[in-house]
């Protein structure tokens, strides 16, 4: 039941990323239009949608999945850095530190977030955003190193998400309830993250040649490393851990999202091959349709 449902979700996703790919096709979006509406998802929508998820009453027992959600979300990527690591050779004309990001930093927050509001609302954002935190600390240390020839520096822990991860926890902790006008104004804005985050995801395809990428096939090595291999290996796992159907179902989705659009934004920050990191994002996000759902079933 609940796979059919998510496979329902993202259908609906995948169809508001089509209106995104005509709104490029007919210039609504542009490139620069793109870029604007990314620092908004980035810095404003998604820190809000956080945030907010944290303003109900308190509980022990979800502090505690979080913390054991935190633990399931390290071991994940810690999985995906390994695969990467050794399964990833380089090869004339293809950038091996563009595919070694692409596999291990996905898109849990543009996609996990989205699917687990659908399913679980507040409870299903919490959740997957254990797995965004986490995919910050591990992106702005390891993902800056694997990148960037400075290596990692501690200011660029310091981003709206984290951020927003740490304020909405200590407000949960604490009791700290927004007043009525202003939650009302901060949710509003929240519930843009679904629409706007696959608009833009949606911009971003329309710029690919679908049939030059597909006649690559070392392509398809981190495509398979990415949607099956990991995410499989996380999800046999979690199929023999006493967890309850929510926090299971979030924690399997979160692992098998595709490759992230941060992969495009990092290979271009740090001058790496972006039209490649492209391409990686546009097949895996295609064909996640199909592989989120099996690796759900693989988790029980």
């Amino acid at each position: 039941m609940v796979v059919s449902t998510v496979f329902g979700k993202i259908i609906s996703i995948f169809i508001i990323m089509i209106f995104g790919v005509i709104c490029y096709r007919v210039g609504i979006i542009d490139n620069y239009t793109k870029e604007k509406l990314s620092r908004l998802s980035t810095l404003v929508v998604n820190p809000l949608l956080i945030f907010t998820s944290f303003q109900m009453d308190y509980d022990t027992s979800l502090l505690k999945n979080m913390i054991i959600l935190f633990v399931l979300a390290v071991l994940s990527f810690a999985l995906s850095i390994v695969l990467a690591h050794f399964l990833l050779r380089e090869k004339e004309g293809y950038d091996l530190a563009v595919e070694k990001f692409s596999v291990i930093y996905n898109n849990c927050g543009f996609i996990g977030i989205p699917l687990g509001y659908a399913l679980f609302g507040s409870i299903g954002v919490i959740y997957a955003t254990v797995f965004v935190a986490t995919f910050h600390i591990f992106c702005w240390t390891h993902g800056i190193m694997l990148l960037d020839k400075e290596g990692f520096q501690l200011k660029k822990l310091i981003n709206p998400c984290l951020i927003a991860v740490a304020a909405g926890i200590i407000c949960f902790i604490l009791q700290l309830k927004l007043p009525g006008n202003i939650a009302f104004a901060m949710d509003s804005i929240a519930d843009m993250n679904t629409p706007l985050a696959m608009l833009l995801s949606g911009a971003i395809m329309a710029q690919l040649d679908f049939k030059k990428a597909l006649t690559k096939g070392r392509l398809f090595l981190p495509a398979l490393l990415r949607l099956i291999v990991s995410p499989a290996i996380f999800c046999l796992i979690l199929r023999f851990l006493p967890l309850d159907e929510q926090m299971r179902t979030v924690a399997a989705m979160t692992a098998a999202c595709p490759s992230g659009a941060m992969t495009i934004t990092m290979a271009i920050m740090y001058h790496h091959d972006d039209h490649y990191a492209t391409e990686l994002f546009t097949v895996t996000t295609l064909l996640s349709m199909v592989t989120i759902p099996l690796c759900m079933i693989i988790a029980g």
